[in-house]
């Protein structure tokens, strides 16, 4: 965005490192780079709700401006929900008190500043939440949401749920649903009507992919029927220049009209996330040849097919990285790789220690019915979630939700390598492992729940090594021996094989005394092979 790139480009560029990425000594949440001489032309507000609130001592003014700072510089891009920075400060110092809607902003900045404390701001949140009469406007939805955003980061997810399903109650409420409620709580500012539109259709793709991870029952606007139009370009946005908006419908019905619309990349965020929605809906295929599944496919074939080239590459016309349609991929690349992967045989070590972001049903415990066709694509759509990380803008930069599509690309390469035959190439995949891991590790600077992500995948992807390290040097000493139970070339089917202890019949020697003597020249042949192979464990942080 415009407003937010001017900055990037000064005191922001100077103090990235080569790769585009913030030194480490500057977040951690770290101190974000601002410039001494400037100053916030806004003015906080009082707070309302103080009387409700525990007696804690109020952070000091610099930690909060900082805060606010890092809200725009660093997370405003993967959410663009709120008026641009201009518009809303200037809207806190002349319109109605929005002090929870501020706190909200600061506690979403406070990840990225040294010395801030998110909790203090967490708890001014708890507080203003558990008001009776909450100021019934679109602020309220506001400061719920991004609250919510921040606590599923925070790894608090049940209470992020909690908050998530308040915001949509409250939105529907409201009638914010509806085209006429921007219209008439806009004051007269097409900016403000197009940050009410926003916000709805926020509220809605942060509920599905929150439901993807968490839980069906966390999207509760599946039922409503929703009127508000679609929101326009960034670029528009942040100019004040709001086209006329169109509708879902229209979107749905483009290829048969004859107006040509230039659909935002917003537009076909909120398309994908409904593909999502949909697959999530329908987990109780058991079969691949089920029509429904057919058909669900068809539905991500034809997001892509139907991209204008503008829309393909995560960049627009300017050269500027477009957010909007990362995470438009992103979510296509996931709801492709949560429909096929229902056929597709799973690590059992995968499975059971990459939990944090999969809620009880959408990792199946069975393959339900192998498919070669489903299989290609699932790991297909495991790949295009790790090359999303190689793209030149910072990760921090991202929505903390790839951090949950990056696991769910793990398990997959995870169950991939798992089942791989023993002596087949197996450098890409594990270099795709190592991407998806170095990405996690590098989030965690700011995102709790990339930490504990990281954790996992490591602990896996190292239980995978060891068990294909141990199956590779049965094969060889086999081998050996003249042992016929492997083949001649090695490829040893390793489905299931971290589910199970691989049981080796060479200690039975009366069936083959004639080996015996065998067995032992080659003992120190075989530790050394083995030794060779896994001298190291298999590491997912080079330096």
């Amino acid at each position: 965005m415009d407003g937010n790139k001017e900055k990037d480009n000064g005191e922001g560029s100077s103090q990235r490192t080569a790769n585009g990425a913030m030194p480490s000594d500057s977040l951690a949440p770290g101190s974000i780079p601002t410039n001494p001489t400037s100053s916030l032309d806004y003015a906080l507000v009082n707070q309302n709700w103080a009387t409700i609130q525990p007696r804690v001592q109020s952070p000091p003014m610099n930690i909060r401006r900082r805060c606010m700072e890092a809200f725009f510089q660093y997370f405003y891009d993967a959410h663009p929900f709120l008026p641009p920075r201009q518009q809303l400060l200037e809207a806190f110092k002349i319109g109605p008190p929005r002090d929870h809607l501020e706190t909200a902003m600061i506690y979403i900045g406070s990840r990225y500043v040294r010395g801030a404390s998110p909790s203090t701001y967490s708890l001014d949140l708890d507080c203003f939440i558990l008001q009776q009469d909450l100021p019934r406007d679109v602020s309220t939805v506001q400061a719920m949401l991004l609250f919510a955003i921040g606590l599923d980061g925070n790894n608090e997810r049940k209470k992020a749920v909690e908050v998530l399903i308040k915001a949509q109650r409250f939105a529907l409420e409201l009638g914010m649903n509806q085209r006429e409620f921007a219209i008439m709580n806009g004051r007269g500012s097409l900016v403000c009507e197009e940050s009410i539109r926003r916000t709805w259709w926020e509220l809605y793709v942060v509920s599905v992919m929150v439901a993807a991870f968490h839980g069906k029952r966390v999207c509760q606007l599946s039922g409503a029927v929703s009127t508000t139009p679609l929101p326009c370009e960034e670029r528009d946005f942040v100019n004040g220049v709001i086209p006329e908006p169109h509708t879902m419908e229209e979107f749905d019905d483009d290829s048969f009209l004859d107006e040509e619309i230039e659909w935002s990349s917003y537009a076909y965020r909120i398309a994908a996330a409904r593909n999502l929605e949909r697959i999530l809906a329908t987990d109780n295929i058991v079969f691949p040849e089920d029509p429904r599944a057919y058909n669900l496919d068809a539905l991500l074939v034809n997001w892509n097919l139907h991209l204008p080239p503008s829309k393909v590459a995560n960049f627009d016309q300017s050269g500027t990285f477009d957010e909007m349609m990362f995470q438009a991929h992103m979510i296509t690349d996931l709801s492709s790789l949560l429909l096929h992967r229902r056929f597709t045989p799973l690590d059992a070590a995968a499975q059971q220690t990459i939990i944090s972001c999969t809620a009880q049903g959408t990792v199946p415990a069975h393959c339900s019915g192998y498919d070669d066709i489903h299989s290609s694509k699932a790991t297909q759509a495991a790949s295009n979630i790790s090359k999303l990380v190689g793209l030149p803008t910072p990760l921090i930069h991202h929505t903390h939700f790839f951090i949950c599509a990056l696991t769910h690309s793990s398990i997959s390469h995870l169950s991939l390598w798992s089942h791989l035959p023993l002596m087949a190439g197996d450098d890409n995949l594990k270099e795709e492992i190592r991407m998806n891991a170095g990405a996690l590790r590098a989030m965690r600077v700011v995102w709790p729940s990339a930490q504990t992500a990281f954790s996992q995948v490591t602990v896996a992807a190292q239980r995978v090594f060891e068990m294909r390290k141990d199956a590779v040097g049965e094969v060889f000493w086999r081998d050996l021996i003249g042992d016929g139970s492997a083949d001649a070339e090695g490829d040893l089917d390793l489905s299931g094989l971290t589910g199970n202890t691989i049981v080796a019949d060479v200690n039975n020697t009366e069936k083959r005394p004639e080996k015996q003597r065998q067995k032992e020249k080659v003992t120190s042949k075989k530790d050394k092979y083995q030794n060779s192979l896994g001298a190291k464990k298999f590491r997912l942080n080079r330096p």
